[in-house]
C-alpha cells in the first residue's frame, strides 16, 4: 500500500505533491472529493485518517482532503486488495452527512481573502493526520 492525498485545496497539492502522490481537482466540490476517496476503497484503498476530522461543518469551507493508502500497481494486477470495511463505513457516513449539511444548510460565498485562511485549516488538518500517521 502508498499513499494517497486526495484534494481540492491548492495549498495542500503545493506542500505535498512533489513528495506524495496527490490526486488535486481544483474544481471538485468536498462531496467530489469524498466520492474519488470512495471509488478507491471500493478498489482495496483505506482510510487512514478520518475524512471529516477536525469538526469542520462542509458548509464552513470549501476544501476538503483525504488521506488514504491505495494498493500498489502490482497488488491491483493480482486482484487487488479485499475492501476495508471500516473504511467503507466511514466513507459513506461522511458522504452522507456532508449531502445532509449541504442540503440543509445555506451556503456561504466566500471572499478571496478568506480562501487562504479555510485553505491553510485544511492543510494544517491533513498535515497533522499525516504525521500521526508516520
Amino acid at each position: 500500500m502508498k499513499p494517497l492525498i486526495i484534494t481540492n485545496n491548492p495549498l495542500v497539492y503545493d506542500k505535498y505533491s512533489a513528495e506524495e502522490e496527490v490526486l488535486f481537482d481544483a474544481g471538485a466540490s468536498q462531496l467530489d472529493i469524498l466520492m474519488k476517496a470512495r471509488d478507491r476503497i471500493h478498489l482495496g484503498a483505506k482510510l487512514v485518517i478520518h475524512p471529516m476530522m477536525g469538526r469542520i461543518k462542509p458548509h464552513e469551507t470549501p476544501y476538503k482532503s483525504v488521506f488514504m493508502e491505495v494498493p500498489e500497481e502490482r497488488e491491483l494486477q493480482n486482484g487487488g486488495a479485499a475492501s476495508d470495511f471500516m473504511s467503507i463505513q466511514i466513507i459513506e457516513d461522511s458522504i452522507h452527512e456532508t449531502q445532509k449539511f449541504l442540503d440543509n444548510t445555506f451556503m456561504l460565498k466566500y471572499s478571496d481573502d478568506l480562501l487562504p485562511d479555510l485553505q491553510f485549516i485544511d492543510y494544517i488538518l491533513i498535515k497533522n493526520g499525516m504525521e500521526e500517521y508516520r
